[in-house]
């Protein structure tokens, strides 16, 4: 069991890393065209990338109550506990701003995102 949750870990950051990098890439495409306007499609290519990360905060914590432990405690400490707070951060950051630019906002969460699942995956 801790080696297929091992293995549904790993492959749950290469898709988080990809709707990540989807996301920031949507994101300056559409702060280029409407900056001020989140569309339906990015809102949910968002709240998708943001599922896929809390189903990996649960698949980490699930790895230590089997006992499996990262290589470092920062794995923990960072990734684990930091990620699931950024798209949301990003969301209170850009609500009721007026002609704020959520696009703009959200991309750069996203690519900071897909980075730090990089990161994580290296240090794992």
């Amino acid at each position: 069991m801790p080696s297929l949750l091992l293995t549904l870990h790993r492959a749950d950051a290469y898709l988080g890393i990809a709707l990540m990098v989807a996301c920031a890439l949507y994101g300056l495409a559409s702060h280029r065209q409407h900056p001020g306007y989140l569309s339906p499609g990015y809102r949910a290519l968002l709240i998708a990338g943001a599922s896929v990360l809390a189903l990996q905060v649960l698949l980490g914590l699930s790895l230590l109550a089997f006992g499996l432990r990262p290589s470092t405690i920062l794995h923990i400490a960072i990734y684990g506990l930091l990620s699931p707070f950024i798209l949301p951060g990003a969301y209170f950051y850009t609500r009721g701003r007026g002609k704020g630019h959520p696009n703009l906002a959200f991309a750069l969460a996203s690519l900071f995102l897909a980075a730090f699942l990089v990161r994580a995956l290296f240090t794992a």
